[in-house]
Parts: C-alpha cells; structure tokens; sequence
C-alpha cells in the first residue's frame, strides 16, 4: 500500500515527531476499529472514522476501502470487511515503514 508521503509531509509540515506521534495515534485507534469490523459489530462507524483518518493521512486505498465497505448492499458486508481489514494491514505495514525511515533519518 502507499502511503501518500507528500499529503502527509504537508498535513504534518514535514516534522518527523509530529508524524510518528499521528502514526502511533492510528495504531491505537485501529485497536478499537479492528473490534468492530465484523458484520456483527458497528463496522459501519468504525469505517466512516477510520476513512476520515486515513484521508488525512493520506491512506487513499484505506480510505478507499472503507467507502467501499460503508456503501456496499448487506449481501457483500462480509466481502467487503474481509478487503477492509486486508487493506488496513497494508496500511499499517506502511505506517510501519514510515516509522522506521523516521527512526533513521
């Protein structure tokens, strides 16, 4: 996944500090997120924040994928949070990235 570094560096005004912190803040939000994320849970709220965040970011296939699953017919929920939460790993290995480019730079 690709993480938009230009929309970040100018929604963070490129400080590497601010950067790690707002990644480590979608790390503890995810937690609270991934709970939800089931056709049982309240996903639908869960992927309406977690777009939100990721459009911020510049997560666009996170955010991508959570419009998706908000929009899909009840007969594709399950579908659709299963690309939800694959798409939200690979946002997070990227964040993960990020935050080791950070640590050597």
């Amino acid at each position: 996944m690709q993480l938009d570094r230009a929309h970040f560096d100018a929604m963070t005004a490129g400080d590497a500090g601010l950067q790690r912190e707002i990644a480590d803040l979608f790390r503890t939000q995810v937690q609270s997120w991934d709970d939800a994320l089931t056709p049982e849970g309240d996903w639908r709220r869960a992927a309406h924040t977690m777009k939100g965040s990721a459009r911020g970011i510049g997560l666009w296939p996170l955010a991508q994928a959570c419009e998706a699953a908000e929009a899909a017919p009840e007969e594709e929920v399950a579908l659709r949070l299963q690309t939800l939460r694959a798409t939200l790993a690979e946002a997070l290995g990227a964040l993960d990235a990020l935050t080791r480019e950070l640590k050597t730079a």
